[in-house]
């Protein structure tokens, strides 16, 4: 009886999840922003309350050595005026969780393309 009731719920997760990203697909298709945020949705909404982080302009040189050689303790993200993100780098820089993060940020800047003068936004 409670591996039915398992196997409901999974199929019902599924399809809130199926449904949700079918109506982000939609609203970007027709040219809106898109409201809904997946499985994380209830923490994006929490942080997007404080408004939209404004994106900086920065050295992509300067941001993958600094994620390089200060990543565990957030110096990139300090570069890149997210100083909430570097104090919880810093905050648990005895971790791996920052090195982890850090892989991921150089992940995510290394294929985009600077522009003539060598930066990015971030």
């Amino acid at each position: 009886m409670s591996r039915l009731k398992k196997e409901q719920k999974d199929t019902l997760v599924g399809e809130i999840i199926k449904t949700d990203f079918a109506l982000q697909n939609a609203m970007e298709e027709a040219g809106m922003e898109a409201r809904t945020y997946g499985i994380w949705g209830f923490f994006w909404r929490l942080f997007g309350k404080r408004g939209a982080r404004e994106k900086r302009l920065v050295k992509k040189k300067t941001y993958m050595l600094l994620a390089v050689f200060t990543g565990f303790m957030g110096g990139h993200r300090f570069y890149a005026g997210r100083r909430g993100l570097g104090m919880l780098y810093l905050l648990f820089f005895w971790t791996m969780i920052p090195v982890m993060m850090t892989m991921l940020d150089l992940m995510e800047v290394i294929p985009i393309k600077s522009d003539e003068n060598g930066y990015v936004m971030m």
